[in-house]
């Protein structure tokens, strides 16, 4: 029991001190709370530059998975030109596009695909009545797209392959071309008008939201057959292959360029005239294209906490200044150097929690108005919440330490006669 009282103590009286080291802080700085603010204006800057660049990160990580995750995790696409290319256009141009002949030996030679779809696609307007939406992407599949695509549908069905087979007129719209289309109105079973022809909507795909402010939602699937009818046979056919989870990705996109070098007719010493395309590739762009940007926004942040924290030191540093007597009263009355560290550091940490605090919540003010005005998808993440308390913390301990200590080593008798 005594030595529960004994701790008990020994904690209520460490509670105590630190209550009245940081009720003089305070005091202090509302001496001073016009300088103070201003101080506080750099913390703030910096915090909030790092919260909002965190959150418009943690947006464009997180929309950029989402469209690779719409176009099929494990699959592969077929196609006469790569998605992106590292060379001269003129090294594709001439390449034969994939036929009908390409596709059905692919579905003959490959064992280790789940699913495989050819895709033909064409832009061009979807109309009902009097309302039409524009420059929506049509689409024209077989009935294993769904696995292919890892697409979900929100509402109806997706066509069958009997549908796929008789060409019959069905579609499946985005979701945002039937909500504009239909509103509240439920879409199944009515027609839209798609290059003339008549179609009868059968499902609805889930949304899918938006990238980089282009909408990934604005399109319409049919059968294959049915799309021929309307635009003829395409130029720019892909063939999209759902790997088996038995088969590692990389594997087998090394046993299908083997496979479609013997579909092509290649010699051994010719030169590939297809590309195998696969989600990842979009993840290396995005990485590309973001590595510099990133790197000069972070070079950017720092500067802006560095200012900030440099005002800390100056403030702190004045303020010792300016207390030099109060100081060696305090120590002359037997106050130890750890208290007088203590208090100094306090307000340090005081100031930068102060804007900290504030800088989150611009942060998060910066990353709504981003994300409403801007084609920049941006999301406050635990991390960006995280990051701006440890950036504030840290900036009052770092820059707000010599201060304290060089406060806490002043002598009493020194500190008396200073005026």
């Amino acid at each position: 029991m005594d030595e529960k009282h004994g701790l008990s103590a020994v904690l209520i009286g460490a509670g105590a001190r630190l209550a009245a080291s940081m009720g003089v802080a305070l005091s202090a700085l509302w001496a001073n709370k016009f300088r103070a603010t201003l101080t506080t204006l750099g913390i703030v800057i910096g915090v909030m530059t790092v919260t909002g660049i965190l959150s418009i990160i943690h947006g464009l990580d997180s929309a950029v998975e989402r469209q690779m995750a719409s176009m099929g995790v494990n699959s592969l696409y077929v196609s006469a030109v790569p998605w992106m290319s590292h060379g001269h256009w003129s090294k594709y141009r001439n390449r034969p596009p994939l036929s009908d002949r390409d596709y059905r030996k692919i579905r003959e030679m490959v064992p280790f695909a789940e699913a495989i779809a050819p895709i033909e696609d064409e832009h061009g307007k979807v109309e009902r009545g009097g309302d039409q939406v524009q420059d929506v992407e049509i689409r024209g599949t077989n009935s294993e797209f769904l696995a292919v695509a890892g697409e979900e549908i929100r509402q109806g069905r997706f066509f069958s392959q009997s549908d796929v087979e008789y060409e019959r007129a069905f579609v499946v719209l985005g979701a945002e071309v039937a909500d504009r289309l239909f509103g509240k109105e439920d879409p199944l079973m009515k027609a839209v008008l798609i290059g003339g022809c008549r179609l009868t909507v059968i499902g609805v795909f889930k949304a899918q939201g938006s990238f980089m402010g282009q909408s990934q939602d604005a399109h319409a699937t049919m059968p294959i057959g049915r799309f021929r009818r309307l635009y003829g046979v395409r130029q720019d056919m892909n063939v999209g292959l759902r790997i088996s989870s038995s088969m590692d990705l990389l594997r087998a996109e090394q046993e299908l360029s083997g496979i479609m070098r013997r579909v092509r007719g290649l010699k051994p010493r010719q030169e590939d005239n297809f590309a195998i395309n696969q989600q990842q590739m979009l993840g290396d762009l995005y990485k590309d294209i973001t590595r510099t940007l990133y790197l000069v926004i972070e070079i950017v942040a720092a500067i802006s906490l560095l200012v900030g924290g440099i005002g800390i030191m100056n403030i702190m540093l004045v303020s010792v200044t300016e207390r030099t007597r109060e100081i060696g009263l305090r120590k002359a009355l037997g106050a130890r150097r750890r208290t007088v560290l203590l208090q100094f550091l306090l307000e340090a940490l005081t100031l930068s929690g102060f804007g900290g605090a504030i800088g989150l919540g611009m942060g998060f003010l910066v990353a709504y108005v981003v994300d409403a005005v801007s084609p920049l998808p941006a999301q406050v993440s635990l991390f960006a919440v995280m990051m701006g308390l440890f950036v504030s913390v840290a900036e009052g301990v770092c820059f707000g330490l010599y201060p304290a200590f060089r406060a806490s080593r002043l002598e009493p008798t020194a500190a008396l006669r200073y005026e």
